[in-house]
């Protein structure tokens, strides 16, 4: 599949994202953006019906339950699962749907001769999957690589994993895309886990939360026998609106979450509380229940679904198909990649660290093996690493808006910038932490990175447009000084947008046109990111008068149009 840039965007963005005029913004595995049709859609179905809580029978109440019921299939759909195969249960975001097999299977474990199941993890699981080892009692084991994975896979000596039985109950999770890094990982490990001999009691659990945002999800769904037992999904990062997750069950596996203890409105039939307690679930009452009758607590969030269903049918409008959506990405994502590689020093050293654990470039134009993401860290002409939160901070002020820090993936960051635990216990000691204010490197090390996300609705205008802020604020000349004021505008190849270069012929000039003050790089002066120095001959300066990277106006950057974008 040949990755394509979609032209159709161009018309799209004033149209329908009229709000993405005033910056570049770059964070769309935190959360893509809405369309401006769907809200208005979801508006006029909000004032011209009446919808109820489908719990009741009254008119309105049925309204509600009936699109529910047809939102729910067209989601499935819209996904490529069978309805026939797949069920699908709303929830909150993908850590709640993640959180609801967790309890199901600590419950079920009860019943076990142990009394835990076994877990395993891969190690780039976002936090929210780390966090389900905490109900195992110790019963875990970390896969630190996808060799390790398939050793697991392939050998029967190595099958336990840390299990003391193949009869104990086992659940193996994994991300379809690092939210780190993009890269992508197998989704075949789940039909070989369930054709495993000695995996037949082992379940699968599958993150698809980053990789459902660009990626054709009927790779996943498309044959029921090879697909996840559960997979969770945060809607939100696919359609923008509304705040939704959902997480799709196996039919043929699905029963074994409806034997968890815990029961809530809507998901019995009958209950005893006088006498000896006893209730009945309705996803253990097939055929005249299905498995989402069970374990969906609590009145639903019916105003939410109703407004997915517009979400969907905007999506389908503007982009047909995620196919497209996924050749678009690549395209930007490989633009992107290309960009900041090639950004050096006037000594030839890198601008940026790109992580990518492909360990080749071409991944970046493969959707097969990359996603709409990548990860990096900037570095000064010595290679010493500029705090990301000032480089975040920094973008922030040009109105461009990426993400930095620990992004919810503790395995994946440490493995990458080279921690062993050692270092984690020192980092821990040191008084860092996840966030803002953690500290950002710790003996030359940084414990976080930048990351820039694509969407369906980015344009190459705002990748040239970032690529033009990190050439101007980041790249340095010879006398350690950043040349935001000494740069000039060259054309690109390939590209109408305007890039910047340095040029000693021109620094004043450009430093006039730019109003951009320079950037001393030679101290580690970031006053709100701690650091420990190494010691050691050179000891690290600070320059008091410098506090942080300068406040950058947007108009700067000409490759960035304000208005109809």
């Amino acid at each position: 599949m040949e990755n394509e840039y979609n032209q159709d965007v161009e018309a799209i963005r004033p149209v329908e994202y009229p709000h993405m005029n005033d910056g570049v913004y770059l964070d769309h595995s935190g959360a893509t953006i809405y369309a401006k049709s769907a809200v208005e859609g979801f508006t006029r179905k909000m004032l011209s019906n009446l919808y109820g809580n489908p719990h009741s029978e009254n008119s309105p109440a049925k309204l509600s339950g009936e699109n529910v019921d047809r939102i729910r299939e067209k989601a499935l759909t819209f996904l490529g699962a069978d309805p026939a195969h797949f069920d699908l249960v709303f929830v909150a975001n993908a850590t709640a749907a993640i959180k609801l097999v967790a309890d199901s299977f600590r419950d079920l474990a009860e019943k076990t001769k142990s009394g835990r199941f076994w877990y395993g993890f891969h190690k780039d699981a976002h936090t929210s999957l780390v966090g389900v080892r905490e109900l195992t009692y110790g019963y875990h084991h970390c896969f630190g690589s996808d060799y390790e994975v398939e050793e697991w896979l392939q050998s029967q000596s190595r099958a336990l994993a840390g299990r003391h039985s193949l009869n104990d109950l086992g659940l193996f999770a994994y991300p379809g895309q690092s939210n780190m890094t993009g890269r992508r990982l197998p989704p075949s490990w789940c039909g070989r886990i369930r054709q495993s001999a000695t995996l037949q009691n082992c379940y699968t659990l599958f993150d698809a939360a980053a990789l459902a945002m660009t990626s054709p999800m009927e790779l996943v769904f498309g044959d029921p026998d090879q697909a996840p037992d559960f997979t969770c999904l945060s809607l939100y990062k696919i359609f923008g609106f509304p705040d939704l997750g959902a997480l799709v069950v196996r039919k043929d596996s699905g029963h074994i979450l409806t034997l968890r203890k815990y029961f809530g409105g809507g998901t019995v039939t009958m209950i005893s509380t006088l006498s000896d307690p006893w209730h009945k679930i309705k996803g253990l009452q097939a055929p005249n229940y299905h498995i989402h009758d069970g374990l969906e607590d609590g009145t639903l969030p019916f105003h939410s679904i109703i407004a997915l269903g517009e979400a969907i049918d905007v999506h389908k409008k503007l982009y047909v198909s995620m196919k497209t959506v996924s050749k678009h990405t690549s395209y930007l994502l490989a633009r992107l990649y290309r960009g900041l590689s090639e950004i050096r020093h006037p000594n030839g050293a890198p601008a940026c660290r790109i992580y990518n654990e492909n360990r080749c470039s071409a991944a970046f134009e493969d959707p097969r093996r990359q996603g709409s993401v990548i990860a990096f860290n900037v570095l000064k002409a010595d290679g010493q690493h500029i705090p990301y939160a000032e480089v975040e901070k920094s973008a922030n002020s040009a109105g461009i808006y990426i993400r930095s820090g620990g992004v919810c993936n503790p395995g994946g960051i440490f493995t990458s910038l080279g921690y062993e635990p050692w270092m984690m216990d020192r980092a821990l000691s040191a008084g860092h932490h996840c966030g803002s204010h953690g500290i950002a490197i710790i003996h030359g090390l940084p414990t976080g990175i930048v990351r820039a996300s694509v969407g369906a609705m980015t344009t190459k205008r705002e990748i040239d447009s970032f690529l033009d802020f990190m050439r101007a604020v980041f790249v340095v000349s010879n006398d350690n000084h950043a040349e935001t004021g000494s740069t000039t505008a060259i054309a690109s190849k390939g590209s109408s947008s305007t890039l910047y270069a340095p040029s000693a012929d021109n620094n004043e000039a450009m430093r006039m046109a730019l109003d951009l003050p320079p950037v001393d790089l030679t101290g580690k002066y970031y006053a709100e990111v701690g650091e420990l120095p190494r010691p050691g001959p050179r000891p690290l300066s600070h320059n008091p008068r410098m506090t942080s990277c300068p406040v950058i106006p947007l108009a700067a950057f000409p490759g960035l149009v304000r208005a109809g974008m």
